[in-house]
């Protein structure tokens, strides 16, 4: 082999830590002295191990210590050559020596492209348009890749002190495996506690990466959709992440277009079958014959259920989301588990914790607390619409709220900011439905960890009316008034509002009666919250009445179906509390819900909105036979009526005669609040 023209050949002629004379790769590695023996060209302890011995070229060394800090190429000799393994961007330094991308680096952990786009602005010779370029590449890549063999995963706070003597004890250790150790800043005067990550297996023992189930439902589903796989992207651009913003559309369409086959295909099938319910808003999708959703949709969950199974990471919290925000909902299992599933795998990957003050990129930043908070949304409203109690712990989690910065610059459009804003705003809006969920979940009997003060009627009421004050003038506008309905978005996140606005007079109604120690449902209707949780329900109704075209092919939750289910059963329970009643005006509340079914009803046919699909199935053919009776036109007998009049909403079990064919009633009373 050649040695460096500034080797010499004598015995021991190689001072010991030469810069000039530089120790060979293989010495350099294992941290050991350099010398040369005779005229031999490799050194002596390439002779021992019997290695081979190459000397770096001057010009090499020196370029390669221009292009990388110090500390990085140290963490790289430590490491050997290996790929990074564990730590949220830490880790990472081990790779950016060369500032060459490999695929096989980027898919370890999130994140992990966003350091080498920092480290690019401090590059000799880097142009902005190189420096932009990386950002909008790096900002994807190492997030939805699929990943390898080994992941970060969180360590428990009660060990993470630990880390301390363990540290400086590896650190001695040539080739070690360390951990990654975060400590924020103390600015709030509160303790917060270190964060520490360590390397784990992704994969059950005995897989590999070759087992590609996801991949070949992927290919599946894009044979299926040829010629418009591109105009689906598109497509789901303009509608559904605008509003629900998982992806900075520039990083995904840069990657997408030039490293596609590095994309989870676990994640690429379900952004198709998420897209597919805007199929019709494309003039040149509307041309090609549409595809069969629920095919898609079954491809979906294997390809989902197996990156679960095999390699769960970031880029499946991603999957789950646009697999839970997917449309039509058929499935409330399935959305309930694939929720539990996605805070499980946040709570693993450090996601619960604040980023602001690591020592990550700003685009990793950004990026974990997006999702974090897209997870948080679906959690919540979840939670709300299946009757069950949320996954994830207010007290569990110190995630700021994401701000307009994050997702607008220069070039962002006014629609973009406008569905911007709309998101921020609904993520703030979910967080005072998690208080109001804390308490409507309650069910064991130990003292409440809240003061008395903090669980009545006035002050549940005081929370909403502090967020109302706090909003911008045009989110104002858009929650008190319903106004500006036409930004991406708004449709969807005033239904939302409204629904929060119900629970709300629900849960002060039912503090009201148990105050009052009412236990008849006509001395109910004399609580002031009882008007006032019907104007709730109403205002509902009226909102759905001014939709148009537009907002049925937006952007929907699909969880607020169950708001529509929410608002028209206590309609129905308003309207046979007014049976007897003597009001001029006849029984407003049951021609109100005979409305809304009806207005239900067309929407469903004539833009097949299915997000009327479930209150027309608990609410229709009910509304219709309590009118009928109410006309005395089927011959029920006043005695049977009265019965479920008596009865409806306290004592379930005694309307099975009574419901006998309409299904799906019984959880349309329990689905919202127990009263």
């Amino acid at each position: 082999m050649e040695a460096p023209e500034n080797i010499q050949t004598d015995k021991n002629t190689r001072p010991y830590r030469s810069r000039l004379q530089p120790a060979c790769n293989s010495c350099r590695k294992r941290k050991s002295r350099c010398k040369t023996a005779g005229s031999s060209s490799a050194c002596a302890t390439c002779q021992l191990h019997g290695t081979e011995c190459v000397y770096p070229r001057a010009t090499d060394e020196i370029s390669q210590r221009n292009r990388t800090p110090r500390r990085l190429a140290a963490k790289s000799r430590q490491d050997g050559g290996k790929s990074p393994a564990s730590g949220p961007t830490s880790q990472i330094r081990k790779s950016t020596s060369s500032f060459n991308y490999n695929p096989q680096v980027f898919q370890q952990i999130p994140g992990a492209a966003t350091h080498i786009a920092n480290t690019s602005e401090n590059l000799p010779g880097a142009t902005d348009h190189e420096t932009r370029h990386e950002d909008l590449f790096s900002n994807f890549m190492g997030i939805v890749a699929e990943t390898g063999d080994d992941s970060s995963h969180i360590v428990s706070p009660a060990v993470a002190n630990d880390n301390d003597i363990l540290e400086s004890y590896l650190s001695t250790i040539p080739g070690a495996r360390r951990r990654c150790l975060i400590r924020p800043s103390f600015d709030s005067g509160r303790a917060i506690k270190p964060v520490l990550f360590n390397t784990v297996s992704r994969r059950p023992l005995g897989m590999n990466t070759k087992q590609t189930l996801a991949a070949t439902k992927c290919e599946y589903i894009e044979k299926y959709l040829e010629p418009g796989v591109e105009d689906v992207v598109d497509l789901f651009f303009q509608i559904a992440n605008i509003c629900f913003p998982i992806f900075d559309e520039a990083s995904f369409r840069n990657v997408y277009l030039t490293h596609k086959e590095t994309i989870s295909p676990a994640l690429l099938c379900n952004l198709y079958a998420n897209t597919l319910v805007y199929w019709g808003n494309s003039p040149k999708l509307r041309s090609i014959r549409s595809p069969d959703v629920r095919f898609i949709w079954n491809q979906a969950n294997e390809a989902l259920n197996s990156e679960l199974f095999l390699s769960p990471g970031i880029s499946t919290v991603m999957a789950i989301i646009l697999n839970v925000c997917g449309r039509p909902s058929t499935s409330m299992f399935g959305n309930g588990g694939m929720i539990g599933t996605a805070v499980a795998l946040c709570n693993a990957l450090g996601l619960n914790r604040d980023p602001s003050n690591w020592n990550i990129s700003p685009l990793e930043k950004r990026f974990r607390i997006r999702i974090w908070w897209l997870v948080n949304v679906h959690d919540s409203w979840c939670s709300l619409a299946y009757g069950t109690p949320p996954q994830i712990n207010r007290a569990q989690h110190d995630v700021p709220f994401p701000k307009l910065e994050d997702f607008c610059d220069s070039n962002t459009t006014p629609d973009q900011k406008a569905a911007s804003s709309i998101f921020i705003t609904l993520t703030t809006l979910t967080d005072i439905l998690g208080r109001y969920l804390e308490h409507i979940y309650q069910v064991s009997k130990i003292n409440h960890p809240y003061p008395p003060e903090m669980q009545s009627a006035t002050y549940f009421e005081h929370i909403l009316s502090k967020w109302e004050e706090s909003l911008p003038d045009d989110i104002r506008r858009l929650v008190l008034r319903g106004t500006h309905l036409n930004a991406p978005g708004a449709a969807n996140f005033r239904l939302a509002y409204l629904a929060v606005k119900l629970l709300l007079r629900r849960i002060q109604l039912d503090l009201d009666t148990k105050d009052a120690a009412v236990h008849v449902e006509e001395d109910i209707t004399t609580s002031p919250f009882y008007l006032q949780a019907q104007r709730a329900a109403e205002d509902i109704v009226h909102l759905v009445q001014e939709l148009d075209e537009s907002h049925f092919r937006g952007f929907w939750i699909p969880v607020n179906a169950f708001s529509l289910t929410s608002a028209t059963t206590f309609l129905l329970r308003s309207g046979l509390r007014m049976r007897t009643s003597t009001s001029t005006s006849g029984n407003a509340p049951l021609r109100i819900a005979r409305e809304m079914t009806s207005t239900l009803h067309s929407h469903r046919l004539r833009f097949s909105w299915d997000i009327a699909d479930h209150c027309l199935a608990s609410c229709s053919d009910l509304a219709e036979k309590i009118s009928s009776v109410e006309a005395g036109g089927d011959g029920m007998g006043d005695t049977s009526f009265l019965d479920f009049e008596n009865q409806v909403d306290m004592d379930l079990s005694a309307l099975k005669d009574f419901l006998d064919g309409f299904p799906g009633f019984v959880d349309g009373l329990e689905m919202p609040m127990p009263l």
